[in-house]
């Protein structure tokens, strides 16, 4: 074969083998384009399974402005409900309303961003007014509805009313929750003052604080046992620095005892933690 021709054919497989190059590079470039609607979604759900949520509800956004995409407008919610974000959360839920595949559980999380934003009476309106009630879900919500009663200072309805909206499973929990809610083992400060006058630290162990009732009754019992024994050695100055001390310790122990029971059933009375809810 001639060395032209040879040249022309080599000349053609070059052209072909650049022309094939250029189009990887540009598939490549394609296909690694970082801030593409595709690779953003990609790289916000990996933010949202890591749970860095801020960051994925700003990647899903940068999607939301280049095309609507219900389930990542639900992830968003998502978002801002496990930050603990319960107005956003509700707020991004509305959206969702009319939304022809997720409109009943976008109610649904709506109804729960109410309750965990700890508007319980508002909640419980919501659910009888059947505002934007979700049909689908009126057994869930009728159960956080009764949890609802055990969150705040409402009237209780009857345990019957209560109990008729729990599995069996669930029931035994719930009676001591009410039990608990309707009885509060509430305690008495005229009780641990008592208690304290007569055996220094007695009424802080009454009230939970076992560490501080141990430290009253050596504090004051020293005290105590030091005074006498300068009283007895007649050195009076001393005697009575430790008398006062003792009296000082003494007294504070009563005084304190019955502040730590008010503390305590304050805290029994502001507490929202005696029904332990899990997101599902």
């Amino acid at each position: 074969m001639d060395k032209p021709i040879l040249q022309q054919w080599n000349s053609r497989y070059l052209i072909l083998i650049l022309l094939f190059a250029v189009s990887q590079i540009s598939a490549q470039r394609v296909s690694y384009d970082l801030f593409s609607p595709h690779n953003r979604k990609i790289f916000g759900d990996r933010l949202f399974c890591e749970k860095d949520y801020l960051r994925a509800i700003d990647e899903y956004n940068a999607v939301l402005n280049h095309m609507p995409n219900d389930i990542l407008q639900y992830k968003i919610g998502l978002s801002y409900f496990f930050m603990g974000r319960y107005f956003d959360a509700e707020r991004n839920y509305k959206k969702l309303f009319k939304s022809p595949f997720l409109s009943e559980e976008a109610k649904l999380e709506y109804y729960r961003s109410v309750f965990y934003f700890g508007d319980y009476s508002g909640f419980r309106e919501k659910i009888n007014t059947k505002e934007n009630f979700p049909l689908a879900y009126s057994n869930e919500l009728s159960r956080l509805k009764a949890y609802s009663y055990l969150m705040d200072d409402s009237t209780l309805p009857p345990e019957s009313e209560m109990l008729s909206k729990f599995d069996d499973t669930d029931k035994k929990s719930i009676i001591e929750f009410y039990s608990w809610k309707q009885d509060p083992p509430y305690k008495s400060p005229m009780k641990a003052a008592i208690m304290s006058a007569i055996i220094p630290g007695l009424g802080k162990v009454y009230a939970g604080e076992i560490g501080d009732g141990i430290t009253a009754f050596l504090f004051t019992g020293l005290f105590t046992y030091l005074a006498v024994d300068k009283f007895q050695r007649d050195q009076t100055t001393s005697a009575w620095l430790f008398t006062a001390l003792a009296a000082f310790f003494y007294g504070g122990n009563v005084y304190g005892s019955a502040a730590a029971v008010q503390n305590y059933n304050a805290s029994l009375l502001n507490s929202t933690s005696i029904v332990k809810l899990s997101y599902t």
